[in-house]
């Protein structure tokens, strides 16, 4: 089960050494080697595996929205043709769709430029 640790093969860019988050002087919190794995969790991130369920969900309604309202019978293509037609319309276009989607939301998960902190005065 080597594949399914945290981050197997992934080495993030140098960080700064982590400090605990201050707010009027007061610490609030200090990022810990536990809360740190759990956000990287790889292609079974919580967001990632809802946003394909939510496009799974799309991509049925767009197949019922087509098959009741797109579906027409023509003198050079069959009714049969017309729905298998917009079947690889609707399908090919969701996959597409979800694949940047996917790709955005990857990308912030593991951003290439962490963000420069500055502190609160007090």
């Amino acid at each position: 089960l080597k594949s399914l640790r945290p981050c197997a093969g992934f080495a993030p860019a140098p960080r700064p050494p982590q400090r605990a988050v201050r707010h009027r002087g007061r610490a609030l919190a200090t990022p810990t080697r536990a809360t740190m794995a759990q956000a990287c969790l790889g292609f079974m991130a919580h967001g990632l595996v809802n946003g394909t369920i939510a496009w799974l969900v799309f991509g049925i309604v767009a197949t019922m929205v087509q098959s009741m309202y797109f579906v027409k019978e023509t003198p050079k293509i069959t009714r049969a043709e017309s729905r298998q037609l917009g079947l690889v319309v609707v399908w090919t276009s969701t996959t597409c769709m979800w694949l940047f989607w996917a790709f955005v939301y990857m990308h912030q998960l593991v951003p290439l430029i962490y963000p420069v902190r500055t502190p609160i005065p007090a």
